[in-house]
């Protein structure tokens, strides 16, 4: 009795809308542009989210990575000579230090990295040569997408092995096939067995890990690069020569389970700080960065829904605004319908169903282009996004929720009609 009931008044109240076709459907655009607006906004949202955190998550949930960092004040010592020395940043004793003392490591790696110039016959380049474990590789997704990338074979042997990425197969302007060839790193040369897929090392990565995104990586084996390269970089300009030497670039700490990771990183500070005079290191702790993206892009969803609200709020005025328009109109019919007996409930119950009508069809509408117009754009702008159900969930409630909200005050102006005013109206 009581659905029968709710089924006529609907057919009522669009029955109502249909009168108007134009007006009701220009009513309709306002929560049409801003449901669109609004699983836009949360998709393109939820799309850089999950790449941010993809990236982040790449350096591993459980590491901490210390990166040494040439301190501000390292100046030229006033000297006449024309070679100076700089070291800075961190040591093997570091190293074996943190693996000796602190209980909560499971693992740790080592990275060296030297500037060298690389030949390729007459061709000359600058390049960033990492000297790293083959677990390095592993750990942060270094996948070769052709050949293959060095093993623990090729450590314990030493190999004079590299895996270069295709920046540098493109610099080096060669038409032969790239895997095979040899490459002179410093006074040795190394063979290429595997080229890098582009994808790795990008924003959040290549900053965390210290990586020089002027130069390009290749990738030695640890062994290799102790035995060949050593710790000292030489560079040559304006007539002057500067010897920089740092026993270790890069130290990757692994704990062994994630609610470790904070603690740990306050002992690596700790533990660094006592060693080191000056600050020549940094303490970069994925985690933490995991846990501050999440937190701010919690907030920049609220934001990007509250500015797509904006659009909601301007469809709710003009669905008001035309509900009172049609009260006018329609002020015989009202007192009519309370001389047959109806209540204000009735009148109440029936403009809010028309009300409701728009904004749950605009809504419609709305979740359609807003799929469309997301499919659209990332076809065009190669933009990650990500369309959820309860994204089109939340956009239908926040319609409806608009619809009802701006149809309570026309709907009880028309329920507090006077009947007998009503019916004199022309």
């Amino acid at each position: 009795m009581i659905l029968g009931r709710m089924l006529e008044v609907f057919v009522l109240g669009v029955r109502n809308l249909l009168r108007n076709k134009l007006r009701s459907f220009l009513t309709m655009l306002g929560m049409i542009f801003g449901v669109a607006s609004v699983i836009a906004m949360l998709s393109v949202g939820a799309g850089a989210r999950h790449e941010i955190l993809s990236r982040i998550q790449e350096l591993g949930v459980r590491n901490v990575i210390l990166n040494s960092v040439k301190p501000p004040e390292q100046i030229k010592p006033e000297t006449t000579e024309t070679q100076w020395k700089n070291k800075y940043g961190l040591t093997f004793e570091d190293a074996d230090y943190i693996e000796a003392v602190l209980p909560t490591v499971e693992r740790m790696l080592r990275v060296n990295k030297i500037r060298q110039r690389l030949w390729y016959g007459s061709k000359r380049l600058e390049a960033s040569v990492l000297g790293v474990e083959p677990e390095y590789l592993e750990m942060f997704g270094l996948k070769a997408g052709r050949g293959r990338v060095f093993n623990e074979l090729d450590a314990r042997k030493k190999a004079k092995v590299c895996v270069i990425r295709r920046g540098l197969v493109r610099q080096l302007e060669t038409v032969e096939d790239p895997l095979g060839m040899w490459l002179d790193i410093g006074d040795f040369p190394f063979q290429v067995i595997g080229i890098l897929e582009d994808e790795a090392f990008r924003s959040h990565t290549r900053k965390a890990l210290n990586i020089d995104a002027a130069a390009q990586e290749v990738y030695i084996p640890y062994s290799t690069s102790m035995r060949t390269l050593g710790t000292t970089t030489f560079i040559e300009r304006s007539g002057s020569q500067e010897f920089t030497e740092v026993d270790l670039d890069q130290i990757v700490v692994t704990t062994r389970h994630q609610d470790e990771v904070l603690r740990t990183s306050q002992m690596l500070h700790a533990a660094l700080g006592r060693l080191h005079d000056d600050v020549d290191y940094e303490v970069v702790v994925p985690l933490e960065l995991l846990q501050q993206s999440e937190q701010t892009q919690k907030v920049f969803n609220l934001v990007m829904i509250l500015i797509a609200s904006i659009s909601l709020l301007v469809g709710g005025i003009g669905i008001a605004n035309i509900m009172l328009a049609t009260i006018t109109e329609r002020t015989k019919e009202i007192g009519i319908r309370r001389a047959l007996g109806a209540r204000r409930r009735d009148i109440v119950i029936q403009f809010l169903t028309e009300t409701t009508a728009i904004a749950a069809i605009g809504g419609l509408f709305g979740c359609l282009f807003g799929v469309l117009g997301i499919l659209g754009i990332v076809q065009l702008t190669n933009w990650t996004a990500m369309i959820a159900p309860e994204y089109v969930l939340i956009s239908l409630v926040i319609s409806c929720s608009v619809g009802i909200l701006f149809g309570i005050f026309p709907a009880r102006r028309a329920a507090y009609m006077d009947p007998i005013t009503a019916l004199r109206y022309e």
